[in-house]
């Protein structure tokens, strides 16, 4: 099966890792596509801000290797897009 036609769950299961994280992963990845665009800014001059290729952004945006795309890096785009972020815990019930 294609990976475009799996579901989060099906995908994270596949590679090993926790659906929720990966979910969390592509609600910022989306953050970052929607700000760059409202920014207009290319793929390129994001790439520039932050220091990785263009190639890399490309990448992370398409949200092939989600899994392997830390939370650092994803907050450190958003932060050169001019975002703040807080990160809040709360208990599971």
């Amino acid at each position: 099966m294609a990976w475009k036609e799996m579901t989060v769950d099906e995908i994270a299961k596949s590679l090993g890792v926790n659906a929720e994280e990966v979910r969390e992963k592509q609600k910022l990845i989306e953050q970052i596509v929607k700000a760059r665009k409202a920014k207009q800014l290319s793929q390129a001059l994001l790439a520039k801000k932050v220091g990785v290729s263009q190639s890399r952004i490309a990448q992370i945006e398409s949200g092939i290797g989600t899994s392997k795309v830390t939370f650092d890096i994803l907050l450190n785009i958003l932060a050169k897009l001019g975002f703040q972020y807080k990160i809040t815990v709360k208990n599971a019930a």
